[in-house]
């Protein structure tokens, strides 16, 4: 999924991808990472804020460049 068909999901079911970017995160060994956390980081991230390291670093990832 591309960064542009990230960010279209996003705005019709933004829980859907804060528990995908979550799950993800989890996979990656992020245990303590939820999805209230993703959704609140994306939020952030989209309103020009800078990624702050760690799983932030993902998420911002994701939502310039997209999520295989």
């Amino acid at each position: 999924m591309d960064a542009d068909e990230v960010k279209k999901v996003w705005e019709l079911d933004k829980n859907f991808v804060a528990h995908q970017f979550g799950e993800a995160l989890r996979d990656f060994g992020y245990s303590s990472v939820t999805d209230g956390w993703a959704k609140a980081e994306i939020e952030r991230l989209y309103a020009g804020g800078k990624a702050t390291g760690g799983p932030s670093m993902f998420i911002a990832g994701w939502l310039e460049d997209g999520m295989d």
